[in-house]
């Protein structure tokens, strides 16, 4: 089996590690937290000290940070993945992150030998942990198939989407319909609730009609509809309302760049910023359904 290198131990990444040990990879990990080091050390990966190390005893090196400055951080420097990356290894990057850097890190590999592939994904940390996240992979075609076996514990749906960025372009699309769809939501639900629809009902009605969407399944912003909706336990995340702002402002940077109108991205942002200035960064992005609520006057 290929060995392989695994940065960013967070809510996602984890539980992704965790898998690629589980299905006998040999794994070296790194991560700015002690803590999350430890427990993958604990279930059999090795500890290295530094991107470059990782890369030093790796085949292939799997990245999942927050935010493209994390990325070109772990990717360049003299600490950095290329820097100890050899002639022929491969990078597999799944961090959602500003296309356009995905293009530079993979140009600077590729002067070095290096291969790579963009493959961010979707799903909560629970499709994390039972490895059956989507997963968005751009890149020359067989380098993807060279790493489908890796792709395959940490997701059941797979999809190539063209060249390297490209994942990245149909993660974020995916994002901008998620959000605007779960803004539409929380809307609905407001406006019916608030007219005398009991929330249980709207949610039975819509889910058999022409509103339902993954956000009506996963996200009911009002508590106790369904069973795992984050609204149930203070919207704890999830996916936070920091990230889904963070995505949105590089769909809006992409799409000002190409002088590409996005007319519902744009509100969906400014209420994803509404949310974080009033202290809800950090909680379930369905969160913004507060922020909708009180400024139709709801006391949440």
């Amino acid at each position: 089996m290929k060995k392989l290198g695994f940065i960013g131990l967070g809510n996602m990444g984890k539980p992704m590690a965790t898998n690629l040990v589980k299905a006998g990879y040999p794994l070296t990990v790194h991560d700015l937290r002690p803590e999350a080091v430890r427990d993958l050390v604990a279930m059999g990966a090795a500890a290295a000290g530094s991107p470059r190390e990782v890369a030093e005893k790796s085949e292939v090196v799997i990245t999942i940070v927050t935010s493209s400055p994390q990325v070109e951080q772990v990717m360049f420097g003299p600490d950095g993945v290329l820097a100890g990356m050899r002639s022929g290894a491969t990078i597999i990057e799944m961090s959602t992150i500003d296309p356009t850097v995905t293009r530079k890190v993979a140009a600077a590999a590729a002067e070095k030998g290096i291969e790579m592939l963009d493959a961010p994904v979707s799903g909560a940390p629970p499709k994390a942990a039972d490895g059956t996240l989507s997963i968005m992979v751009g890149g020359k075609k067989e380098v993807f198939e060279r790493c489908r076996d890796i792709l395959e514990v940490l997701g059941e749906k797979i999809f190539h989407v063209g060249e390297v960025g490209m994942g990245e372009v149909v993660k974020l699309a995916n994002n901008l319909i998620g959000a605007v769809c779960g803004i539409a939501v929380c809307e609905g639900f407001l406006f019916g609730t608030r007219l005398g629809a009991d929330p249980k009902t709207l949610f039975e009605v819509i889910s058999a009609s022409a509103g339902n969407c993954w956000f009506l399944q996963t996200r009911v912003p009002y508590p106790g509809v369904i069973p795992e909706s984050p609204a149930n336990k203070d919207f704890a995340p999830g996916f936070t309302t920091d990230l889904m702002a963070k995505d949105l402002g590089l769909i809006l940077s992409a799409a000002e760049k190409t002088k590409i109108p996005l007319l519902a991205a744009s509100l969906a942002r400014q209420l994803m910023e509404a949310a974080r200035a009033s202290g809800l960064g950090d909680k379930d992005w369905s969160v913004v359904s507060k922020v909708i609520r009180r400024l139709a006057g709801e006391e949440v």
